[in-house]
């Protein structure tokens, strides 16, 4: 068991999950509103939305590498992840501020891309903090209470930035970049001087610029083994099932069950309640039978209630759905980055991180456009919702076909990963 200063860190460090989850949660639901008032389309908010995908496939990767091999003295100054965490947290904050007082859809769509880039260089240099300075037996704890901050972010995303909204409609996006700068700050504030060195008994942390430049390229290695593909292609699409519906979270509230932003945020509530406590419950099961299992019923529990989604017309309805997916989606939060670095044995992290990251990009890019597609083509099923029921139908696709390649993932992976993950066969 870990003294209480270093449980301290290992959960400090996730502080600034909270912070940049509530910043992208902002973009993804409460932008879209603003979005509306300029475009009637579903398809160009999917767009202007989706933009975050860009980013997430340009950035991620880049900014893992350049935290592997930043150069010594910055290193020793700030630290290697540290470093980039400094960096974007303004300007993430910067961007959330300005948002809500800008004009015109071209304007919106440009600062949600400027955000977007920001917070995935931010990103995987968090993530990768996680590897670096916790030992693997206890990724699935650490990664547990990562997830109830990002249940965290959403209740502030989903619930109190929509009752904010009907307060005046800059105050969530203010407070917003006022959890960046805090969350960061908390977070480095509990690093040690190097955040890339080998603790002591700690386990498969990043071990610095010499062997990140020694290793066999990452990309190669994704290419040549079939659970790592598999993974990332999984993960691409229940990300793109989860993210690709929640622009439109708030306009099929209105549209289909008759309800207003505040009173939908009161009932988001029972999903995020879910998602913070069944992250650190499946975080701690996890580390003790393995990853792999609970994922599966996790995302099996998710594609069932997203299928379901496309007959609700009720409240009632919408609870039943909300706590089916609270309790799917926070396997989908506490356990896949755990599982992914079992999988690459927690080396080179800030490059396997950074792919981690893009094929979550892959999703973003992709979901919100097909769902408002879906949207838009459904119309003339469903003309007096406006087409809105079948955005639950195709995430529910996704989040099967990914289930498939998890099984996959699950098969193939190689014999000393098994030993790790009793849940893999």
């Amino acid at each position: 068991m870990p003294d209480l200063r270093t449980t301290i860190r290992e959960y400090g460090i996730t502080a600034g999950t909270l912070g940049s989850t509530a910043g992208q949660t902002i973009m993804v639901t409460l932008l879209p509103v603003l979005l509306a008032e300029y475009v009637s389309s579903a398809i160009w908010i999917g767009i202007a939305i989706g933009g975050e995908g860009v980013f997430a496939l340009l950035v991620p990767y880049w900014a893992g590498l350049l935290s592997d091999r930043l150069p010594a003295g910055l290193a020793a100054r700030f630290g290697r992840r540290a470093f980039f965490l400094l960096l974007m947290a303004p300007l993430m904050a910067a961007t959330l501020v300005i948002a809500p007082f800008l004009k015109g859809y071209w304007p919106l769509a440009g600062i949600a891309l400027l955000f977007f880039a920001f917070f995935h260089a931010y990103l995987t240099p968090l993530w990768a903090l996680m590897v670096d300075l916790v030992p693997d037996s206890r990724w699935g704890r650490v990664h547990g209470v990562r997830g109830a901050l990002h249940a965290g972010g959403l209740a502030y995303g989903l619930v109190a930035a929509g009752l904010l909204y009907a307060i005046w409609p800059p105050l969530p996006f203010i407070i917003a970049g006022a959890l960046v700068l805090i969350t960061t700050w908390i977070t480095i504030g509990v690093l040690p001087r190097s955040d890339g060195i080998v603790e002591e008994g700690g386990g498969t942390a990043e071990r610095g610029s010499r062997e990140a430049r020694s290793e066999p390229g990452v990309w190669q290695e994704v290419k040549e083994r079939r659970d790592l593909h598999s993974f990332l292609a999984a993960n691409a699409l229940w990300t793109g099932a989860v993210d690709g519906i929640r622009p439109y979270v708030f306009i099929f509230a209105a549209v289909v069950i008759g309800i207003n932003t505040a009173e939908t945020s009161l009932i988001l509530l029972l999903l995020v309640g879910g998602l913070g406590l069944g992250s650190i419950a499946l975080g701690r099961i996890g580390d003790r039978y393995g990853h792999g299992r609970p994922l599966v019923w996790g995302t099996l529990i998710t594609a069932v209630a997203m299928f379901a989604g496309v007959g609700v017309r009720t409240v009632a309805g919408a609870t039943v759905i909300l706590l089916s997916s609270g309790i799917g989606a926070a396997a989908l939060i506490a356990l896949p980055y755990p599982l992914f670095a079992e999988l690459v044995g927690g080396r080179a992290i800030g490059r396997f991180t950074g792919l981690y990251i893009l094929s979550l990009g892959l999703g973003r890019i992709v979901a919100p456009v097909m769902v408002g597609a879906a949207i838009d083509l459904g119309r003339p099923l469903f003309p007096q919702y406006e087409g809105y029921p079948m955005m639950w139908p195709i995430a529910g696709a996704m989040s099967l076909a990914g289930l498939i390649l998890l099984r996959i993932t699950l098969r193939s992976a190689p014999r000393d990963c098994a030993n790790r993950d009793r849940s893999i066969r």
